[in-house]
This record gives C-alpha cells, structure tokens and sequence, in this order.
C-alpha cells in the first residue's frame, strides 16, 4: 500500500510540473486539472502496483516504461490529445521507474558480501 500511495503523489508531482510546461495561462486549477496530470497519476497508480509484485530491479524499471507508455496511449486514443503521447509517456515512466527503483535499491539492501 505504501507503494502505491508513493506512486500516487510521485505521478502527481510529475503530472503537474509536466502540464505547467506545456498549459499557456498558468494558474493552479488549469495545471492540475488537466489530462496529462491524470494520466500521470494513473500511470503512479499502476507502478505502484507493479512494484510490489516487481522482484527485480531492472524489470520494475522496464515495466513502469512501457506502463507509462500504454496509459498516456491510450489516453491518446480516447481522447485525442496529441501531445507526442509516446515519449511523454516514456518519460513519466523513466522518472517513475527510477523513484520505485531507488526505493528498491535502498530498502533491499544485500549485506550477504559482508558476512563472515
């Protein structure tokens, strides 16, 4: 659970600093209120999920590229907002895969090598 609430402000975050670059009368409500922002925070949720049952690290990364890539896709489909929905989904996704990894990397630490 901790992992999905993690993704969830993580794809939050990056939604909005991703839809302040490209919304053109920046307030508050236009930034957050608008599709990439919800497509970030559905592609946190389901990295999330993918990183509690993800046993390795570089799986976890791959997943969450081509999660980010399907979710912001489809909203491509759906929606027909085209933002280059490919590589912006990519990049929410490498910046997602990267936090689950650390989060990973450093909560799995492997002390065997140290052991006598």
């Amino acid at each position: 659970m901790k992992k999905i609430s993690v993704g969830l402000l993580a794809g939050a975050i990056i939604g909005i600093l991703i839809s302040s670059y490209f919304v053109n009368e920046f307030t508050f409500d236009k930034v957050i209120y608008t599709k990439i922002t919800l497509s970030s925070i559905i592609t946190g949720i389901i990295c999330g999920t993918y990183a509690i049952f993800s046993k390795k690290e570089f799986n976890l990364f791959l997943g969450c590229l081509i999660i980010g890539a399907s979710v912001f896709y489809i909203k491509f489909l759906i929606t027909g907002h085209d933002f280059d929905p490919i590589n912006m989904g990519t990049l929410t996704g490498a910046i997602l895969g990267f936090i689950f990894y650390a989060i990973h990397k450093f909560t799995h630490k492997d002390r065997s090598i140290y052991k006598d």
